[in-house]
């Protein structure tokens, strides 16, 4: 097993990079999955092939995420964290409660740029259950895909609110505004395919906009937090 790397000094290039690793082994992961999924112990061959194909490049998890240099990037990590701080069973969680403050697991979820890609996210579920003709679902299921990537990497980014890695917050920014930029694209197409639904679709479309300003200021912010960073703490991309 490779040991897991020192982080402290990556530039957002050294985190672009380590995240298109990332992509290329959770891609194999789903090709075998599609191979292998319907054969007795399909888990132990999928393994035994995914690690032979990444020999050396799997890291052996010890579950101490509080000390893991690989925690930004480790679903596991995200749920650790909310078992490690549970949610007192007296304490409202809706709206009129105590406020989330940066520190707390999920503070993600109360930054405006991410509840406005998340609100986005579930006006088009509504459109694409209750709007889209069957014939334009694949490109409607395309947008949803594109929209939960972009949703995936902002909570990333965002994270505690903290921002004590700002380059994986900018790389992990960066990804999510392609993400979201990958969705307006295949709307575009869904407009010229479906005139009929224009008004609906771009009415979407202004939404996804808005959301995509918000992402750019999200950018700029994580940016102006990295370029704070004294150049002997920011270190060279490796």
């Amino acid at each position: 097993m490779a040991e897991p790397p020192d982080t402290t000094n990556w530039t957002e290039y050294d985190w672009e990079k380590y995240l298109r690793e990332s992509d290329s082994y959770a891609a194999r992961f789903f090709e075998l999955l599609k191979r292998f999924c319907d054969l007795p112990g399909a888990n132990q061959l999928i393994t035994r092939r995914i690690a032979r194909d990444f020999k050396g490049k799997m890291l052996e998890c010890e579950f101490d995420c509080e000390n893991c240099d690989t925690r930004w990037e480790c679903e596991f990590s995200q749920v650790q964290e909310l078992d490690d701080n549970p949610v007192e069973e007296d304490e409202e969680t809706e709206a009129g409660s105590r406020p989330l403050q940066p520190g707390d697991a999920i503070y993600f979820e109360s930054d405006p740029v991410f509840v406005t890609l998340r609100q986005t996210a579930l006006g088009w579920c509504n459109v694409y259950a209750a709007i889209l003709p069957q014939e334009a679902r694949p490109l409607g299921l395309k947008i949803l895909f594109h929209l939960g990537r972009s949703l995936a990497n902002l909570a990333y980014s965002i994270g505690d609110g903290m921002y004590e890695q700002p380059a994986a917050s900018v790389a992990l920014g960066k990804r999510s505004l392609s993400q979201l930029n990958d969705a307006l694209g295949i709307l575009a197409q869904l407009i010229k395919e479906r005139p009929r639904l224009t008004k609906i679709l771009e009415a979407m479309k202004n939404h996804m906009l808005r959301c995509r300003d918000g992402l750019v200021n999200h950018l700029q912010s994580c940016r102006s937090r990295l370029e704070q960073i004294p150049p002997a703490s920011s270190g060279e991309g490796k």
